[in-house]
């Protein structure tokens, strides 16, 4: 048993590095013709190891591992549960087409028998028996179709053991025979014949296609949610400064009140906005830790694992502030119209489908085959016998009801793919019209919060001296210090949703371009490309 599971743990691993090469063959070629060239591709998750092992001693450091977006991403394209079943799901596809290009290939059999036999007679009481006998040999044979439509076989079989045993009891101990079956009206020519070899290698590209574009996608909602995470964490902060400010004009307030500058529902006042930071700023620690463990959840990491964005991440973001985008909405209308991949598969479907109206309409016509059939059987005494064959078969379809139905249908479907099409195209429109409007609207509410935090850090500083020479109420300098706080917040919330907003505007007019690692790019103009995410 032992020797039985090692061999069959040997054809495992042959049978896997088999399948493996043929799937990743087929993503190749549909990278090439959908992409223009092949990019690496693997569904091993020995990188995804790698990466696990180097977080978990960096997050035994004393502060835990801080993630850049670089890494997130990389970890993410490496590690991520969904990622890897969308990868596996392409894998798949690839696997399954290689069983339907096998039908267009050279396909070999073999199967050999052994058999025997006893007979018996009766006669009254006594058992008397007859011959014995044994059979064994084996048959081998190919098959191909052809892209004309011709069904050929060729096929050899040997009686060896017979001849052997028994040399004169059988007159036929060997044959090798050939046919082909050529279809001259139904079922001709490669427009039918090799339609379920065109139609899975279309699938394949479409694939390739989708999986192409979940990527970006991918990679856009993990940049998403790393600056999500970080403005949590600005929030913390601004809550805990916002604190820590509150504790010191409650004691301020309250010493004013002791020595009777200011009423004593003021310093109340004063204690009562301590309180409230206090809660916010409790409240803001518990998001921010939740952002954190639905981001380690994202990444396929454990939850426990002490990693966390980089927050100088975000400083760069504040830093390099509003990129502008580099068209005007009509061009970027007609981008996406152009070279948006799910478009381009959504065109060729509709190929597809009329494609399938012409091949319903050729199956209207009545089957006439020819075929030719010459067996050459070897005796063992008599030497060979070699018998031909050559005929014609009509068959006439009276009955239309099916191919009527089914080519009714193939209109139906085609007039349905374009519709979806024009949705489809319509759908991008607004898409790209509406992405624009949330581009133009956070570069205008950041502008403003930009200026609202001038604005309230001056009012801040004007309110405190005037509260100091008594020419304001405690009162004023909270409100302006809550203003202050809301303006920062907001200026974070618009600058980071200005920058997922332009990502994903890249990417609805086919303009945002990954590398293997998933680091983004965004091209600054119409030819060149500026990386934002390095390693």
């Amino acid at each position: 048993m032992a020797a039985l599971a090692a061999s069959c743990a040997k054809i495992g691993g042959y049978a896997q590095k088999r399948a493996d090469r043929a799937a990743y063959g087929n993503i190749g070629m549909a990278q090439g013709s959908a992409l223009g060239a092949p990019t690496p591709f693997t569904i091993d998750d020995e990188e995804a190891r790698r990466i696990r092992d180097m977080l978990y001693l960096g997050s035994q450091e004393k502060g835990g591992k801080l993630l850049s977006l670089a890494d997130a991403l990389t970890v993410a394209m490496a590690n991520s549960r969904s990622y890897q079943s969308r990868k596996e799901a392409l894998f798949i596809q690839a696997l399954r087409l290689t069983e339907v290009q096998k039908d267009f290939h050279v396909n070999y059999s073999g199967s050999a028998y052994a058999k025997g036999a006893a007979t018996t007679f009766k006669d009254g009481a006594a058992e008397t028996f007859g011959d014995n006998g044994m059979d064994g040999g084996f048959v081998l044979g190919m098959k191909r179709t052809l892209a004309s439509g011709a069904r050929v076989s060729l096929g050899f079989s040997q009686d060896l053991l017979r001849y052997f045993t028994h040399p004169d009891a059988s007159a036929e101990n060997n044959a090798l025979s050939f046919n082909i079956v050529q279809p001259l009206l139904n079922g001709f020519g490669p427009l039918v014949t090799k339609e379920p070899l065109r139609q899975a290698e279309r699938d394949m590209v479409y694939a390739v296609r989708d999986f192409k574009r979940y990527q970006q996608d991918f990679v856009i909602d993990i940049t998403a949610q790393y600056y999500s995470v970080l403005r949590a964490r600005d929030q913390l902060y601004n809550e805990r400064k916002n604190y820590e400010s509150s504790i010191a004009n409650r004691e301020q307030s309250e010493s004013y009140a002791k020595a009777g500058r200011i009423a004593d529902f003021e310093a109340a006042q004063a204690r009562q906005k301590e309180l409230n930071a206090a809660d916010r700023w409790t409240v803001s620690k518990a998001a921010y830790e939740k952002a954190l463990d639905d981001f380690r959840f994202t990444l396929g990491l454990p939850i426990s694992l002490d990693v966390e964005p980089d927050p100088n991440e975000l400083a760069k973001l504040e830093d390099r502030g509003l990129v502008e985008v580099d068209v005007t909405l009509d061009e970027a209308v007609r981008a996406a119209i152009s070279n948006r991949l799910d478009l381009v598969t959504s065109r060729e479907r509709v190929e597809d489908k009329e494609r399938k109206v012409e091949i319903q309409q050729r199956n209207f016509l009545p089957n006439l085959d020819v075929s030719y059939k010459v067996k050459k059987e070897f005796d063992s005494t008599s030497g060979a016998d070699v018998s031909q064959n050559l005929g014609a078969t009509l068959d006439l379809p009276f009955d239309w009801t099916e191919k009527r139905n089914a080519f009714r249908i193939a209109q139906i479907n085609f007039e349905h793919e374009k519709r979806n099409l024009e949705e489809d195209e319509s759908d991008v429109r607004r898409n790209v019209r509406d992405l624009w409007r949330k581009l133009e609207r956070n570069r205008s509410v950041y502008k403003n919060r930009l200026l609202s935090v001038k604005l309230a850090e001056r009012r801040v500083e004007n309110t405190t001296l005037l509260l100091q020479q008594g020419k304001a109420l405690t009162r004023d300098l909270l409100d302006a210090q809550d203003d202050l706080l809301s303006s920062k917040n907001e200026a974070t919330v618009a600058l980071v949703d200005y920058t997922t907003t332009r990502l994903r505007f890249w990417n609805a007019i086919e303009r945002f371009e990954i590398d293997p690692k998933g680091m983004w790019y965004e091209q600054a103009d119409g030819s060149s490309q500026e990386p934002v995410a390095t390693p």
